[in-house]
């Protein structure tokens, strides 16, 4: 009696632990979504919040990858080290009940030089650059010729040069850019539907992923998925967006990707979320090493008005800045915005994208030509060609307008064919 006894209560102790053992098992699995879980659910109800931006691993790395998915594009690594150095960080603070008086900042280093940064608090923008160090930094050089035709158009602009707070009321600027029209607003139940079906996709796309602490470092977590569960949800996403939208987004997505492995990086300490990094080398058959795009979550902090900014009169702004005369031929008048001459409008705005592309490019012709493809792939009927080196002709609504560009100097453009 005793034996059976004890062999039935060894049986049951046998069950009894292999029970918990299994239970113990699940439990890991589950610990670091549950974790995870608890980290997103911290952030979202966060009343104020902030991420930085940036690239990390190597831009050698990032040049290799680059080529192999095309060769006869690849910017050079001194350019990518430019970017890598680069970083912008975002916050926003909830300052009250509602999203009315919801602030938001954004602040930027530009390849080492700090200092450039907008907020926007109750309807009013504030922004301020070290415009003459990144001036420098970008070989465009001195701009005290380009500050005094500014501010002889409009004297506040000489505080934005001077690296000082320019405020400007969007709200208004945005009236007086329209016409007088009257400007959109949100709709609070569609943002928190948009809100909601993206949240929605970060669960789905988490809920089916393997999730590994790393054992060298438990606050870092490998979130393992694939391309397949990822573009199924991104449909989902863009299907769900568009009818919130009015808009068929779906129907404008690529392919399916080839199927692979989608692996994130996620650091969580003490249930809050502190980085994410995602190598984007993964997506390029062929491609090695490293180069990621990692988010760090900063300490959210209360966003305020700075002190002593410069208000920038909104009709001054579009009177002045729009009709100053940095091109051959004049600025912006109301007619070219409203239905003018079309091609003198494109061609303005494509030089301004020229002066863009010659941040990076050596020549002006180089620079052109890539402005040039970039705006023809727009595909909205307007069509620039190039002439010759340096010279586009730009052709709208029945319409010829000629863009002239060199380096060092400003765009010229004049009203008829070239």
């Amino acid at each position: 009696m005793r034996v059976k006894r004890f062999l039935a209560g060894t049986a049951a102790g046998a069950t009894a632990l292999a029970f918990a053992g299994a239970c113990a098992q699940q439990i890991t699995k589950l610990e670091p979504k549950l974790e995870l879980r608890n980290a997103a659910s911290q952030l979202s109800e966060a009343k104020q919040t902030g991420f930085t931006v940036k690239l990390t691993g190597s831009p050698e790395d990032l040049a290799a990858g680059l080529k192999i998915q095309d060769p006869s594009d690849v910017p050079d690594t001194a350019t990518l080290q430019k970017i890598f150095n680069s970083s912008f960080t975002i916050a926003t603070d909830k300052a009250g009940e509602g999203d009315k008086d919801d602030r938001a900042s954004i602040s930027a280093t530009i390849d080492g030089v700090t200092g450039t940064e907008i907020r926007v608090i109750d309807g009013v923008v504030y922004a301020k650059a070290p415009v003459a160090e990144l001036a420098q930094k970008f070989g465009a050089g001195d701009v005290t010729a380009l500050r005094k035709e500014a501010v002889a158009e409009l004297p506040e602009a000489g505080a934005l040069f001077d690296g000082k707070w320019v405020s400007i009321d969007a709200a208004k600027a945005a009236e007086g850019a329209l016409g007088g029209a009257a400007t959109p607003t949100e709709d609070p139940a569609q943002a928190a539907k948009l809100k909601s079906e993206i949240e929605t996709s970060a669960k789905n796309l988490f809920e089916s992923a393997q999730i590994v602490r790393d054992s060298a470092d438990p606050t870092h977590l490998t979130v393992t998925s694939s391309t397949t569960k990822g573009y199924e949800e991104l449909k989902r996403l863009a299907s769900a967006l568009g009818k919130e939208l009015g808009t068929d987004v779906a129907k404008d997505l690529p392919k399916a990707p080839k199927e692979r492995p989608i692996i994130l990086d996620l650091w969580i300490k003490d249930e809050k979320l502190t980085a994410i990094e995602v190598n984007f080398l993964q997506f390029i058959d062929g491609a090695t090493g490293r180069a990621a795009l990692r988010f760090e979550v900063t300490t959210g902090a209360e966003i305020s008005a700075p002190e002593g900014a410069t208000k920038i009169d909104p009709s001054k702004l579009t009177a002045g800045l729009m009709a100053s005369q940095p091109y051959a031929g004049g600025g912006l008048d109301a007619g070219d915005l409203t239905g003018g001459d079309t091609a003198y409008t494109e061609a303005r705005l494509l030089g301004l994208d020229v002066q863009i592309a010659m941040l990076e490019q050596d020549s002006a012709a180089a620079a052109l030509k890539q402005a040039v493809a970039d705006r023809n792939a727009e595909g909205d009927g307007v069509k620039a060609g190039i002439v010759r080196s340096g010279v586009a002709q730009v052709a709208a609504d029945g319409q010829y307008a000629c863009l002239k560009v060199a380096k060092g100097k400003q765009p010229v453009v004049t009203k008829g064919a070239c």
